[in-house]
């Protein structure tokens, strides 16, 4: 009886094991196939969004803030508004 119970208990857990172990190797390799296509993806995002910063800013002066300093912080934010707007296409997409 508790023999039943210890074979029923371990046939679980390498089961649940298992499915884990296959649920992380169908994870890694779609990241690694679809990593080209990702990054395409945000590139074109990022010039996307570049190509509006700069008609945006046109009409502007400049400002107090270093070029550098701008350039920095205009691309951290332009990659930062590509990832949110890639991440609310797919939610929308599916």
């Amino acid at each position: 009886m508790i023999t039943d119970g210890i074979i029923l208990m371990v046939v679980g857990m390498v089961v649940v094991f298992l499915f884990l172990l296959l649920l992380y190797l169908l994870i890694v390799g779609l990241s690694s196939f679809l990593k080209d296509h990702a990054l395409i993806e945000e590139k074109a995002l990022l010039d996307a969004e570049a190509k509006k910063r700069k008609k945006k800013n046109a009409g502007k002066s400049g400002g107090s803030v270093p070029a550098a300093v701008a350039a920095t912080t205009g691309a951290d934010d332009a990659r930062l508004t590509a990832v949110f707007a890639a991440a609310v296409h797919a939610h929308r997409n599916r």
